[in-house]
């Protein structure tokens, strides 16, 4: 038996149709990738420039973000990230989602958040960074691999 994947048009046709979607069923995956040069050494949480929208079907849905970052530089000190669903930051106001400490090197990372934005408006969640110590750090670079993030929308 093959894979089937709802969108928001095929899931509206399975609602209308009277058939029940069970709570924490998967709904829609919407996902995209960078290879882009992506640094900051900016101390405040800085605007990467990647992102990802989903529109949710219901207002009762969650929303796991999954962000894969596999090549984090940074020359010394911290660097930490985070995710912010349009503007409004889902991660902790200092330290973001995910943090590389002193590493000095290539770190592969992941970030993981379940959302729980309570709307069916198109939502942008997008990834953003910070250098506490103004050191330069890279959170995608072409030559090490794709920074990914992935969005599941999870029926509530």
């Amino acid at each position: 038996m093959g894979l089937i994947r709802l969108n928001n048009q095929s899931l509206s046709a399975v609602t209308s149709a009277g058939i029940p979607i069970r709570s924490k069923s998967v709904l829609q995956v919407v996902s995209d990738f960078t290879t882009a040069d992506i640094n900051t050494a900016s101390t405040t949480f800085q605007n990467s420039g990647f992102s990802v929208s989903i529109t949710p079907t219901f207002t009762t849905s969650k929303v796991f973000v999954i962000v894969s970052v596999p090549s984090w530089y940074v020359a010394a000190n911290n660097a930490y990230a985070t995710v912010f669903r349009d503007s409004t930051n889902i991660g902790n106001g200092d330290y973001g989602l995910m943090m590389v400490y002193n590493s000095a090197n290539y770190a592969p990372s992941t970030m993981q958040v379940m959302d729980a934005p309570a709307s069916t408006s198109s939502l942008t969640y997008s990834v953003h960074h910070r250098s506490p110590s103004g050191d330069t750090q890279y959170i995608s670079h072409p030559v090490y691999g794709h920074l990914t993030m992935t969005l599941m929308e999870i029926a509530g």
